[in-house]
């Protein structure tokens, strides 16, 4: 459908993308926008949103203003659809192995091939593993299968896609590396963000340690067993992790996600010129590791795209991306929490 009056695409690396679509509701083949029916976002086979949601608006102008609004998620909300399901006897599922290997196999064991029929999610494949990332170990029990990627990846620094095969009619997950595009290599051309490049049209720097800790106990309440990280004295910001696991590696491992998740927050959010100096998803996409250059505020900074938002509209298509850590929202913090 091209007769829209606006959507939005958020793309995201390391968790579920989300779109959101207007359009009126007199419009031809409106009909067909119902829930868990798939759109082809453009003519992109990697942008294919899931609808979720749809609501009518009637204006005081007749059909005019008849307007139809759905929103949804990417390919990647299947994986919301699943919770990491383990053996019977068993007190949770692990897998030991590369980081691709292992989200590939949460994947497989909780859509794919799952024991329970009735969990498969029909023409879901895995796409071949390239074992990428490094030996490691993981483990999950009745948690959601998008947020355990979402944590593996972010610590592996390793994204995941589900993407539409229409030759093949088949959904195919993968993981995503992403490429290094700074000025601090020479494998591929360099991708500089700066505002006298006339690449960028707005920006918005982050620095934040309001949620963050550096130093981190971890343990039961009844027997300390790690400390992990080494900051000092004046700087020093503790924080404590309950941990229910037994082996020493466990618990590290927890330790070592949990800090990666409450580090010092530093982020920037651009609403980049999408055909100037570097065109978009052809000299970079998401994912990717880039340069940005801030002469006002000093800032130099190699930060890899976690987002991309694709907004379009009568003036066209405006283009934002957030690079480094995406700011969390308010149900993310109240999550952090209750962990």
């Amino acid at each position: 459908m091209d007769n829209y009056e606006s959507f939005s695409i958020t793309r995201r690396f390391f968790e579920c993308g989300e779109f959101e679509f207007k359009i009126n509701s007199n419009k031809l083949h409106t009909d067909k926008l119902v829930k868990n029916n798939l759109i082809l976002l453009g003519k992109d086979y990697n942008k294919v949103g899931l609808i979720l949601h749809r609501e009518f608006v009637y204006g005081e102008g007749g059909q005019e203003t008849e307007t139809l609004l759905i929103k949804g998620v990417m390919l990647q909300g299947l994986a919301k659809r699943r919770i990491i399901i383990h053996d019977t006897g068993q007190e949770f599922d692990s897998c030991i192995g590369n980081q691709e290997t292992i989200m590939k196999y949460f994947v497989n064991r909780n859509c794919v091939n799952p024991t329970d029929l009735n969990r498969r999610i029909d023409n879901l494949i895995v796409a071949v593993d390239k074992k990428r990332g490094e030996n490691d170990r993981w483990r999950g029990a009745y948690e959601s299968l998008d947020e355990k990627l979402k944590e593996i990846g972010e610590y592996s620094k390793l994204g995941w896609n589900i993407v539409l095969d229409h030759k093949q009619k088949k959904f195919i997950f993968d993981v995503m590396q992403g490429k290094n595009l700074t000025v601090n290599q020479n494998t591929n051309p360099p991708v500089i963000f700066r505002s006298d490049f006339n690449n960028i049209k707005t920006r918005h720097y982050t620095e934040s340690i309001i949620n963050s800790r550096n130093s981190l106990y971890i343990g039961s309440k009844e027997k300390l067993v790690l400390n992990l990280g080494d900051i000092t004295g004046f700087e020093r910001m503790e924080t404590f992790l309950d941990s229910t696991s037994e082996e020493v590696e466990d618990i590290k491992k927890e330790g070592l996600v949990k800090l990666e998740e409450i580090k010092e927050l530093k982020t920037f959010e651009l609403e980049i010129n999408p055909n100037s100096t570097f065109v978009y998803e052809k000299d970079y996409d998401l994912g990717d590791i880039v340069t940005i250059q801030d002469k006002k505020l000093k800032v130099t900074m190699d930060s890899r795209i976690v987002e991309i938002q694709e907004v379009y509209g009568n003036d066209g298509m405006k283009l934002k991306a957030t690079f480094g850590t995406r700011i969390p929202s308010l149900l993310a913090v109240l999550k952090r929490m209750v962990k």
